[in-house]
């Protein structure tokens, strides 16, 4: 009780004030050591090991059951899973979302034009400059700033107009694809689906 810092009487049992800390441990074994008897008066053991009074080798050899091996190997994969997707995760998140106001208007030219809204997140730690392309049709181009520069662990929305050169395209929606590509890393990359709606 002299040295538990929670003021806890060991002699009264499991107690929920415990934090583990152990000091009551060095002070028994401190004592023991002055009236030459054996350590482990006061030591970490289970309910069970108290009861059936195992020794040290009998405590390890329960610890060595074919169930808290599996135990150990399963969270061993858990942790092995964990570590290869944070090492392989892409700093990279795109989202699109198209303009839902506006399903496709033609402009000068005859080009059809849809406009979308990036979502682009750089979970990076450094700054970065991506470069936004699309494709899956024919003639689709970026009509505005295609750079787009974030800092690291950033997000910004940004405003895309896409045109596609008129016959280039049936009416209707048609699968389109945004290309985010960080142009100090090319390996960096997302790609995102979307649809460009080409009106009647």
């Amino acid at each position: 009780m002299q040295v538990c810092p929670n003021g806890i009487d060991i002699r009264n049992g499991l107690q929920y004030e415990c934090i583990g800390c152990a000091a009551c441990i060095d002070a028994c074994d401190g004592v023991m050591d002055k009236v030459g008897k054996p350590h482990g008066l006061i030591r970490y053991a289970t309910e069970n090991a108290l009861a059936g009074r195992w020794n040290a080798r009998q405590i390890r050899a329960r610890l060595l059951r074919p169930r808290t091996i599996g135990y150990g190997l399963v969270f061993a994969l858990m942790a092995a899973g964990m570590s290869t997707a944070l090492a392989l995760r892409t700093p990279l998140k795109v989202d699109v979302i198209r303009d839902r106001g506006s399903m496709g208007r033609e402009v000068e030219g005859g080009q059809i034009e849809n406009v979308y809204l990036l979502q682009l997140m750089n979970t990076d730690e450094r700054r970065h400059l991506f470069h936004v392309t699309v494709s899956g049709i024919r003639s689709a181009a970026v009509v505005d700033e295609d750079l787009v520069e974030l800092e690291g662990a950033s997000a910004r929305a940004v405003p895309v107009r896409v045109r596609v050169a008129h016959g280039a395209a049936p009416t209707g929606s048609n699968p389109l694809a945004f290309t985010v590509t960080a142009q100090d890393e090319p390996t960096l990359h997302v790609t995102e689906k979307a649809i460009f709606i080409v009106p009647r």
